[in-house]
């Protein structure tokens, strides 16, 4: 991780950290464990308990987020695996054996581009290739440049999901399209947040927010006494809080998909990291979209879906979903939400 970017997940999760734990707990002890090790960011797991449960709680998350991190890894290789970047590496030479984290990935990253219409697609590594590539040019000092047409085209042949083939049987998978590669950066962050919190509730333990990047997921109420408080970020920094609103939770998740964090200029344009399947360019309706769910996997990939659409369709999406909902923040400060949204809000 470059230190600009550390320094700002840093800062990202210190925020998140601050609005988990706002009040004091008397008797019951706050733990907090900080990671810098996966998904290129942080990762921070809080508990209120004794200090040997918590110890037990990151010996059982460790594990996991270690596992969900290599396999959905598309910048390095480890010895004896194939991870997203080896099968990115082997694209368009038949099928490879993969880890059951890998086929569980690119099966839900499969559902997710189903389930999104395609606004959720996990096969335009292609694509976003591109657009990181020119980031990090800009953000290392070289001249600042946008992805030309031509080339935002030619890549986008070569993002169409059915050419990622599975086999779950045998455990294979193949990219049919040599030119073809897939980025898991909607999906794997939640989906290991989710596992591992469905680890920690499946062995009895509780009062624990795991912050994987700001991928929020609670397993149980903070206390026996009050839920968790998650905060949204202010974009722009300009109210007297670091947070835009705060949102209770118990035992759900809080995912945020925003603009403001990762991004660069060229001509006085701003350009962020969440590009459009639809336009193949980043878009500047929303700077942030949040999803409240059960589900941090779901929450993950629907805040990059919902991002990417109207908000007409947004909404109509998120409404016909059990125990989901959204909050869209405008660029130009107006905050709208879904039917359900405003009851966990607070004050």
């Amino acid at each position: 991780m470059s230190a600009a970017r550390r320094t700002a997940a840093v800062a990202a999760a210190a925020a998140l950290l601050l609005s988990l734990c706002l009040v004091g707990c008397g008797a019951e002890q706050k733990h907090t464990q900080t990671y810098y090790t996966w998904f290129d960011t942080v990762t921070t797991v809080t508990m209120y308990g004794s200090v040997q449960s918590f110890d037990e709680v990151c010996a059982i998350v460790e594990p996991i987020l270690e596992r969900y991190h290599r396999a959905g890894d598309i910048y390095h290789e480890y010895a004896g695996e194939i991870n997203a970047r080896t099968l990115n590496d082997l694209a368009g030479a038949g099928p490879r054996s993969v880890s059951p984290e890998l086929m569980e990935l690119l099966e839900f990253g499969r559902e997710m581009y189903d389930a999104t219409d395609g606004m959720c697609n996990i096969a335009m590594g292609s694509v976003f290739s591109l657009w990181h590539d020119c980031r990090e040019e800009a953000l290392s000092g070289a001249p600042a440049r946008v992805p030309s047409d031509a080339e935002l085209l030619y890549a986008a042949q070569h993002a169409d999901i059915r050419d990622m083939i599975l086999d779950t049987a045998n455990g294979t998978a193949e990219l049919a399209d040599p030119e073809m590669s897939i980025d898991l950066g909607a999906v794997a962050k939640g989906y290991a947040a989710e596992k591992a919190a469905r680890a920690l509730e499946a062995a009895g333990y509780e009062h624990i927010a795991l912050n994987v990047g700001g991928n929020v997921r609670t397993v149980g109420p903070k206390t026996r006494r009050e839920d968790w408080t998650a905060g949204i970020q202010d974009p722009d920094g300009e109210t007297d809080s670091a947070f835009l609103l705060r949102v209770s939770l118990s035992g759900e998740a809080l995912v945020t998909s925003g603009s403001y964090q990762r991004f660069y200029e060229v001509g006085g344009v701003r350009y962020h990291h969440i590009i459009s399947p639809a336009s193949l360019h980043p878009e500047n309706q929303y700077v942030s979209v949040t999803i409240r769910a059960r589900d941090s996997a779901l929450a993950d990939a629907l805040s990059t879906a919902l991002f990417n659409m109207s908000y007409e369709d947004g909404f109509n999406r998120v409404n016909l979903m059990d125990g989901v909902e959204a909050c869209w923040v405008y660029a130009n400060g107006q905050i709208r939400y879904s039917q359900g949204f405003r009851q966990y809000l607070v004050e």
